[in-house]
């Protein structure tokens, strides 16, 4: 029997866990021509969830789907979003050749486009720094909704990475000039670095303010990973008691990429039943298995960063009180309040509900094996 939890990849159907109210919404939205910003750490199955909300779709509207992870000019994604446009949203050749020919004039000298041995529609762009029409590439989903008579989604992942770029304010202002004067286009965005996508869309001063619905995603509830759990182990013939379930779902604090982590090693590790003994041993598993990522985001930390972490494990929250800041040798207010903002960047602390939490569930436990327990 094959081993049904999945991680590192997009979940689907009956891999997929819940979710059933933040569906519905981006069904509504993609449905009603709204545009959605889905705001949530890393790996909480952001990605997962548009593609099965999209899924329902099939045949009812267009998607074309964008990572702008590991893009990092405005020039590379043009290109990747034109090449994305023509390709996802035709089914023959002729039909990309049409659409050039009509909407994009200026860019006709710098596009070839054949056809793979697998009847995969291929492109290749070489654009100028200059010499063609940005416009012409972003008013391309409207003018091909318009044509076809149809409606389409435009869905880009890691978006806050657009602002990175040297000029990500100016193509920001550029992409929303644009794209908020669309009525046959809805557009979904999301991204990994919470701070940063709330800054883009929460905050006054940024370009994208007020640019569409806002979906802040929460975990899934632990009830649920319980009943996922047990599921899916007895349909491929193993047991987990309603009680192993909840700890293994709360050992990793219900993160969706961990739940799935542990539990593949959970079904790995067992014969016909998950014991608290096969659990405890598979957690182990999953901090060895962490362990080379954990050093490496630990290894240039200064006195004074571990220390504020020590602080944070030990469920401290006011960082830069006096009392805090003497207790656990933080150095000053302004020490700590850089730590934040350094931690948070990194993807190690996230402080979206206030208090300081670690992203990660492997972290914790490490850090306090390698650091505060090896101290005391």
């Amino acid at each position: 029997m094959q081993n049904p939890f999945k991680y590192g990849e997009l979940t689907t159907d009956q891999n997929f866990c819940n979710r059933k109210q933040e569906i519905k919404r981006l069904q509504s939205a993609f449905r009603d021509g709204q545009s959605i910003v889905i705001i949530s750490p890393r790996r909480w199955g952001k990605s997962s969830l548009v593609n099965q909300s999209v899924d329902t779709f099939k045949g009812k509207l267009t998607t074309i789907q964008i990572d702008c992870f590991g893009i990092s000019s405005s020039r590379e994604f043009y290109a990747v979003f034109l090449k994305a446009t023509l390709q996802q949203t035709s089914s023959k050749l002729q039909q990309v050749v049409d659409t050039v020919a009509k909407s994009l004039k200026s860019i006709v000298p710098y596009i070839k486009y054949g056809v793979s041995e697998n009847d995969e529609i291929q492109i290749s762009l070489d654009l100028p720094h200059k010499k063609y029409e940005v416009e012409e590439i972003l008013e391309l989903p409207q003018r091909i909704a318009a044509d076809r008579k149809t409606r389409l989604v435009v869905c880009i992942d890691e978006f806050q990475k657009i602002a990175e770029w040297s000029d990500g304010k100016m193509v920001l202002e550029k992409l929303r000039s644009y794209w908020q004067n669309h009525d046959k286009v809805s557009y979904c965005l999301y991204g990994s670095k919470r701070h940063l996508m709330s800054t883009l869309f929460a905050h006054a001063s940024q370009p994208f303010y007020r640019f569409g619905e806002i979906l802040f995603l929460d975990k899934i509830a632990e009830k649920e990973w319980t009943t996922f759990l047990i599921k899916e182990f007895d349909r491929t013939g193993k047991i987990i008691s309603t009680e192993t379930a909840q700890r293994l779902a709360n050992l990793v604090d219900s993160h969706s990429y961990f739940v799935q982590y542990l539990a593949r090693i959970c079904w790995n590790n067992s014969e016909k039943k998950v014991t608290d003994q096969i659990l405890d041993l598979s957690f182990l598993e999953l901090l060895n298995d962490h362990l080379p990522v954990f050093q490496n985001q630990t290894r240039n930390l200064t006195k004074y960063q571990v220390n504020y972490l020590k602080a944070i494990s030990a469920g401290e929250t006011q960082l830069t009180s006096q009392r805090v800041i003497n207790a656990f040798d933080l150095g000053s207010p302004g020490n700590s309040k850089r730590n934040q903002i350094l931690f948070e960047d990194l993807e190690i602390l996230d402080y979206a509900l206030g208090n300081p939490r670690f992203c990660d569930p492997y972290f914790r436990p490490l850090f306090d094996r390698v650091f505060k327990l090896s101290s005391g």
